[in-house]
């Protein structure tokens, strides 16, 4: 795994590289650059500009698959209930917050769907949505990475790291692989659009 300058690799206890966390890092990396192009987006939207054709719906369409169906479903339905029974609380704890969060932006998502140019072609309601998504993402991977996953390096036992990347494959479904390096594919050319309309 390529890390960025000054990024340093999780480890446990023993020094071992932490792949259960690291992948979910790894994964908010490529969340965050959308988020980027989501933020750039409401602001063209707002002085009233126009957006690369498709972006409105690609964008929709990969927060739903990849970062709610990919990333979402292996916090939810892998690393946190392993935390929870490792004693890290869901109810006034990080994991209950965290959930919370992911609801929260799920509804944004909604928003900025009923505001696609295919559906309601709202683009003052979808900037607000995404907006709001943005600021909720950003706050929240910066949780989830200085404080949930330091913890979850903390009590999670030498076998885990291995059982818990095996169930993310699974929580990715059929062909997870691809679908990610698709949307590395497509972020970059999203970029490079954005880059060439400033």
């Amino acid at each position: 795994m390529m890390l960025k300058r000054g990024q340093t690799k999780t480890q446990d206890a023993n020094g071992d590289l932490m792949q259960a966390t690291e992948t979910l890092k790894h994964e908010h990396d490529l969340i965050e650059r959308v988020l980027v192009l989501l933020s750039d987006a409401a602001k063209t939207l707002q002085g009233g500009g126009h957006l690369p054709f498709g972006f409105q719906e690609w964008a929709v369409d990969f927060i739903r698959r990849f970062a709610d169906g990919c990333h979402h479903a292996k916090e939810e339905e892998v690393l946190f209930p392993l935390l929870e029974q490792r004693g890290v609380a869901r109810h006034g704890g990080p994991i209950g917050v965290m959930l919370y969060e992911h609801d929260i932006g799920r509804d944004c998502v909604g928003r900025m769907a009923a505001a696609l140019p295919s559906a309601n072609n709202n683009p003052a309601a979808f900037a607000a949505a995404a907006q709001e998504y943005v600021a909720l993402l950003r706050q929240h991977i910066f949780k989830e990475n200085n404080v949930l996953f330091r913890i979850a390096d903390r009590v999670l036992k030498p076998g885990d790291d291995e059982d818990v990347v095996s169930r993310y494959r699974t929580a990715d479904g059929p062909g997870g692989d691809a679908l990610h390096r698709q949307y590395e594919v497509d972020v970059c050319r999203w970029e490079d659009e954005f880059s060439a309309s400033k």
